[in-house]
């Protein structure tokens, strides 16, 4: 599996837009690069340390002494750190139909993991993901027939029928970046989540222009109804935002958007697309099980990983970090 995470796309996207700090570590004998992410609580500033994309080896008492180092190294310094861990329990394709007992299955196998990694290594599963719990990668080298077979009844019925509305797929012009931002920003305050910055944004912008990047765009009637940021590394993009226009939600709108995208890419040497973020299977209450669901209906190849989580250094600060997080939100 690659590691989006350690990646230099990665790295750029810390640095370039976020213009977060960095630093590197060596944990189990890898260099690994390590964000920092400040947040202002009344006076104070606290900072959280991550890690994202860190393999756990086979060793457990080597895991256990090199664990131990990282406590020595920065007890006294952070409340506590997060460590994204990026091995796989399982993968399976979305194509497939998947039985109840299976869903109840993966629960069990994720609740009975978490619980191991406690008492082998005091992690725990972390208040806040910060990397993804599992992952779905499409394999665009398939033809256009190939990819609708994947996709399940009601998604390819919504990809032809946004195709008989005469929907258009093109990349969005400079003229409307702005337009685009405006139309991300109304979507995230539809659905109570959270965008980048016009600041981030404008970075952002000047990373485009390196060609690093691309915003695609649905269109009907020259109207923009529906986009995604688009980044290239290797023989793969990866989609890490995007939006649509709620009134055109019954004809299929992203549904087409990801189609074309799947197609395009293929047709300019790329191997496969990752459009982030999903929710474990077996765990209907997660916050992502919506989008999971949508991304699952458009087929790809879907991993359960270990997930998020956090080595504790100072008990109490934490709970009193957990406790304004859940009162701010």
């Amino acid at each position: 599996m690659y590691n989006l995470y350690q990646s230099q796309l990665r790295k750029d996207i810390q640095h370039e837009i976020y213009h977060k700090p960095m630093f590197t570590v060596e944990l189990f004998g890898k260099e690994y690069f390590w964000s920092i992410k400040e947040k202002k609580i009344w006076p104070f500033t606290t900072q959280r340390y991550q890690i994202m994309g860190v393999e756990l080896p086979d060793d457990t008492v080597y895991v256990q002494k090199e664990l131990a180092k990282l406590r020595k190294k920065f007890r006294g310094k952070w409340i506590f750190f997060q460590l994204g861990i990026i091995n796989e329990i399982v993968s399976f394709e979305n194509s497939m139909k998947r039985c109840q007992e299976f869903d109840e299955d993966m629960k069990y196998f994720r609740l009975w993991l978490q619980d191991i990694l406690y008492k082998n290594y005091s992690i725990i599963p972390a208040f806040r993901e910060n990397m993804t719990t599992a992952a779905i990668i499409y394999d665009v080298t398939k033809s256009d027939e190939e990819l609708l077979k994947d996709m399940n009844e009601s998604c390819r019925k919504r990809v032809k029928k946004a195709i008989s509305w005469g929907m258009e797929y093109r990349i969005i012009d400079k003229d409307q970046y702005a337009e685009f931002f405006v139309k991300w920003q109304k979507t995230a305050d539809t659905k109570w989540f959270n965008t980048i910055s016009k600041p981030q944004y404008a970075w952002l912008l000047k990373y485009i222009e390196k060609g690093k990047w691309m915003l695609i765009g649905a269109f009907v009637h020259s109207e923009m109804i529906a986009g995604t940021i688009c980044l290239f590394t290797d023989n793969m993009i990866f989609c890490p935002y995007g939006f649509f226009d709620r009134k055109y939600s019954n004809i299929g709108v992203q549904h087409f958007l990801k189609f074309k995208l799947f197609s395009r890419a293929r047709e300019n040497g790329y191997k496969l697309v990752d459009t982030g973020g999903w929710a474990p299977t077996g765990f209907p209450q997660h916050p992502l099980t919506s989008v999971s669901a949508f991304k699952e209906s458009l087929g790809g190849t879907k991993s359960e990983l270990y997930g998020s989580y956090d080595i504790v250094l100072n008990k109490f600060l934490y709970w009193v970090f957990k406790l304004w997080y859940r009162v701010r939100g």
